[in-house]
């Protein structure tokens, strides 16, 4: 029987512990909304990529250890969204080794922390599905470069790509501007087509007419 998640935290918790477990050199596949895929060597993270997060290569160098601000954005990225399903892809190439990798309690840790805080936020928003205008107030200067990208078309994530900052800390300002009416989220009456998933980690919104 499929065991019951409630949030796709807990889809990327039962996944990665699984993986560890049967240490695994393989890539684990999470199919959804972004979704991304997880490599592992002998059961530890060595990389992660998803459409919802900056890579390494785009990122700034602002950490001490880019690799893992990349994994752990990408896999808070994954956490975010929705997860329909997983699998093991074994016949993925296996990325030269990273150091010994990262322990996957470690990593789930730190996502958990960046859920955290993220709800904990004035006003939480999705990284994928609102779209951000400026109100015209002025921001404290280190959240100028955001502000100057919120053009009423762009969501935290696409800001997250354009500035080349991770995904996580982009949302957390995002959320922070909002509840300080610097930012506005654009009605989604304003576009059609796609409209992304949102965890369950995050404070419920009200139902869209």
């Amino acid at each position: 029987m499929r065991p019951a998640y409630r949030t796709s935290f807990d889809v990327l918790t039962h996944a990665l512990t699984q993986c560890h477990a049967d240490r695994i050199s393989a890539a684990l596949v999470l199919v959804g909304d972004p979704g991304g895929v997880i490599h592992f060597r002998d059961g530890a993270v060595i990389a992660a990529h998803s459409p919802g997060a900056p890579g390494v290569a785009t990122l700034r160098a602002v950490a001490e250890d880019p690799l893992g601000a990349a994994i752990a954005d990408a896999a808070f990225a994954i956490a975010v969204g929705g997860v329909a399903h997983f699998v093991v892809d074994d016949t993925a190439d296996v990325l030269p080794p990273v150091v010994d990798g990262v322990p996957v309690r470690r990593l789930l840790g730190q996502v958990a922390v960046r859920l955290a805080v993220l709800a904990a936020s004035p006003c939480p928003v999705s990284p994928y599905r609102e779209r951000l205008v400026a109100t015209g107030r002025e921001p404290a200067g280190e959240f100028r470069e955001i502000v100057d990208h919120a053009t009423g078309r762009r969501t935290a994530r696409d800001i997250a790509f354009a500035i080349g900052r991770g995904v996580h800390p982009v949302t957390v300002d995002v959320a922070r501007m909002l509840g300080e009416d610097v930012l506005a989220i654009v009605p989604a009456s304003a576009f059609g087509g796609r409209v992304h998933l949102t965890s369950a980690t995050l404070r419920p919104r009200a139902p869209e007419p």
